[in-house]
């Protein structure tokens, strides 16, 4: 255990003795955060417009969809609510099982009052497309919007931006900062010599693995910190279950990082390769942007992504508040290329 110890300590050394590494590890996904934060999406784009149908009409739902400034989306009315209280819809139009245009049924419009822009914006065109109707049919009485107001929590970007980001710079730490660090030990001969030790290869390898872990714990920490403290992001969920989850990534990455070099014999043959596992996922697994703008097939490959089940785990706990046991799902995910990557990094590593 002393030797454990000492080892460790000395990883910790070797470690903050490359200023570089800190850079990549801390700083840099703190810049990117605070770069992001400036950009203001959320202004952007189309109003967001939950629609339940309980009637048989639809000439009034047609109609808007012809409007392309509404993102429509159909579904149950519990359902449409929990969403325009999480602030994903602008205004949920519930249509009541006896609608009709030529009617006077009045229909319950459920607004999100934190959008006042974009809530003025759809309400008046809802009610345009209403008026078009009872033009066309020529009738007096017709259907009136009664609007309600819910309570939401409106997420921002940087409420988006932050578990993504975290979870690329876990990525990171784990792939480039193993294989580049073990590649240039492995060509410069200090690996093969410490063979020649009384030190056990596992007590190495456990040392650097453990130092490792404690600093994207201590990463988690400060980035989350950061987001609360100077970003106000909307953290609702616990701390313990992000570090749970980011080591779990942390243990994949940190396997891939060793599978890598342990196939690599210097810094040219490992960086392609690691740029080939970490630019698909960085772009395709939701840290920047959602992944329900990619096509079908690309949507589904994406998803059992690595980086995408650690993004959503960090991202669920964060913004909606999960638990570990509501994010079963990706923790199996993480679980299952754990494993792979533990099997690859064993089959893969080489000592010279």
């Amino acid at each position: 255990m002393r030797l454990k110890g000492k080892l460790i300590v000395a990883a910790f050394k070797m470690f903050f003795r490359q200023k570089e590494a800190i850079i990549w590890t801390i700083l840099l996904p703190l810049f990117m955060i605070f770069l992001f934060s400036f950009v203001n999406f959320d202004s952007l784009g189309t109003v967001s417009l939950g629609i339940v149908n309980h009637s048989q009409d639809t000439v009034l739902i047609g109609q808007l969809h012809g409007i392309k400034t509404l993102k429509i989306s159909t579904g149950d009315e519990n359902e449409e609510l929990a969403q325009l209280k999480k602030g994903e819809r602008v205004l949920v139009l519930v249509l009541p099982a006896t609608f009709q245009p030529s009617g006077s049924d009045s229909l319950i419009l459920y607004v999100n009052a934190e959008k006042p822009q974009e809530l003025q914006a759809g309400r008046m065109m809802i009610q345009r497309v209403l008026d078009e109707l009872v033009f066309k049919q020529s009738s007096i009485p017709h259907p009136t919007l009664q609007a309600i107001t819910v309570n939401s929590r409106n997420l921002t970007y940087i409420d988006f931006l932050l578990p993504g980001i975290l979870a690329m710079s876990i990525m990171q730490t784990g792939i480039f900062g193993v294989s580049f660090s073990f590649v240039i030990l492995k060509k410069r001969g200090i690996l093969r010599r410490m063979l020649a030790t009384p030190m056990r290869p596992s007590d190495f390898i456990a040392a650097q693995v453990i130092m490792r872990l404690v600093v994207l714990m201590v990463q988690t920490a400060v980035m989350v910190g950061a987001g609360v403290w100077v970003f106000k992001i909307h953290f609702i969920g616990s701390m313990l279950d992000m570090l749970v989850v980011g080591v779990l990534g942390g243990v994949i990455f940190l396997s891939i990082g060793f599978a890598l070099s342990g196939i690599s014999k210097s810094e040219d043959q490992v960086a392609p390769l690691a740029n080939i596992i970490v630019l698909p996922m960085m772009f395709l697994s939701g840290v920047f942007f959602s992944r329900a703008s990619l096509p079908g097939m690309a949507y589904t490959i994406t998803g059992f992504f690595p980086l995408t089940y650690l993004a959503d785990g960090l991202r669920n706990i964060a913004t909606e508040g999960a638990t570990l046991v509501m994010i079963w799902p990706q923790l199996l995910g993480l679980t299952v290329w754990a494993i792979i990557a533990v099997v690859l990094a064993i089959k893969a590593f080489r000592w010279e």
